[in-house]
């Protein structure tokens, strides 16, 4: 129930690379980095640039990082017993960071993951993020891997039309999603462990022409934390740009138990006049929420615009995945689409931009993420349908509701 097989080879390097273990022992004792000074402080390993001397690349600090993020059960036996307990303070952020960069502080909060896209972020191996494979009801796209791209510093999510031929199980839903005439992309993170904190992503939404940024069109481009759908427990706080107008940002905020279809009754959304002095497809913005016990607030660049406490629907307190996707909703009539009333204008390919991620702990939540960021310390209800996709080594555990039964999900192939 942890990172993929597939990271075996940087697990490999761990075990062979001299000095590794006595780092990891050094990083235990006295909690600092300073300890393993002997580690490049570069990506050079995940770059393919190697050492002349030594005949092979240098392990950098933050791989090691990233595998110590990785479930213990998954290391080979001299390194089974190393977690990140003990060790976050020292090793955060997790993620990318760029060490060019000084990131904001803010009180109450510790910088804990950072996602620079300098590079690209091998979704599959990855111990934090991986792919969707869902298709949303109401929408007109299929997530597929390949629709997430990283080009020219930047995570770029892209819609086209769908010439290709998907399996008709979807993990990420957990039941079978019929074709979509378009594919797209979704980013995740491969478990229910992030909650109470600070989550930030710098943006550009799509053009639904191409270099007409005045254009309206229908998308919706979005950043937000997610958990279970519709089969136990919903639970979903969004930041959503949206092809209505050239400044149309809404907030959404979900929660619903055991409800097999969306229900207007279970969602508060709030839908702010039009941004007269920005063009959100024209340029990059800051979209940001802090997430607290019986509060949300969100933010757009820097400035608070809208304040959810605890009233028709409270605010959720499980633990939730963070996801950052583009979709095009369905063109059934007589419906007025979400994202955008002239969905005839769009034009494909359509792209969202994403310069960077961020997510600061709330220093007060002491459960998630859990202290080792593994698997083993999440709840049989964390793990509930928590698979993301075929090839993500996750089990599918849990029942699907359907018109009030309770079914098994469906099984898709990684391919």
């Amino acid at each position: 129930m942890s990172p993929l097989p597939r990271s075996a080879s940087l697990l490999s390097l761990i075990i062979l690379a001299p000095g590794v273990l006595a780092a990891l022992e050094a990083l235990r004792q006295e909690d600092t980095l300073p300890a393993a000074a002997a580690f490049a402080l570069d990506d050079a390993c995940l770059a393919g640039i190697e050492n002349p001397e030594a005949g092979a690349c240098d392990l950098s600090l933050r791989q090691l990082r990233s595998v110590l993020a990785v479930d213990s059960q998954q290391l080979d036996e001299p390194t089974k017993n190393v977690t990140l307990t003990g060790l976050l303070g020292a090793a955060l952020p997790l993620g990318h960071p760029s060490s060019s960069k000084v990131y904001p502080k803010y009180p109450g909060f510790t910088l804990f993951l950072v996602e620079e896209f300098d590079a690209p972020l091998n979704l599959d191996g990855d111990p934090i993020w991986t792919w969707s494979d869902g298709g949303l009801k109401e929408g007109q796209v299929r997530f597929v891997k390949e629709q997430i791209k990283f080009q020219d510093g930047k995570m770029k999510i892209e819609v086209q039309k769908n010439h290709g031929s998907q399996q008709s199980c979807s993990n990420a839903q957990s039941e079978d999603v019929p074709h979509k005439p378009l594919v797209s992309g979704e980013i995740r993170t491969r478990f229910n462990m992030f909650r109470y904190g600070r989550y930030e992503v710098r943006m550009k939404a799509p053009m639904v022409q191409p270099h007409n940024p005045n254009v309206d069109g229908n998308f919706v481009s979005t950043m937000f934390v997610f958990r279970d759908a519709s089969f136990k427990h919903w639970r979903e706080i969004d930041v959503e740009v949206t092809g209505r107008a050239p400044g149309a940002i809404s907030t959404n905020i979900l929660t619903a138990d055991y409800q097999a279809k969306w229900k207007p009754s279970m969602q508060e959304t709030d839908y702010p006049i039009s941004y007269q002095h920005m063009n959100v497809r024209a340029e990059f913005h800051d979209y940001t929420f802090e997430w607290l016990p019986g509060v949300i607030r969100w933010y757009v660049d820097g400035k608070v615009v809208r304040e959810k406490r605890n009233d028709r629907l409270e605010v959720p307190d499980k633990s939730a995945k963070i996801m950052m996707n583009l979709w095009i909703y369905h063109d059934a009539k007589p419906f007025v689409p979400f994202g955008g009333k002239h969905l005839g204008n769009d034009r494909f390919p359509m792209q969202c931009e994403y310069d960077w991620f961020r997510f600061y702990k709330w220093d007060g939540d002491h459960h998630y993420p859990p202290a080792d960021m593994s698997s083993k310390s999440l709840t049989e209800d964390d793990m509930y349908l928590t698979s993301n996709n075929p090839c993500d080594g996750i089990p599918q555990i849990g029942e699907v509701l359907k018109n009030g039964q309770k079914l098994k999900p469906c099984k898709a192939t990684c391919r």
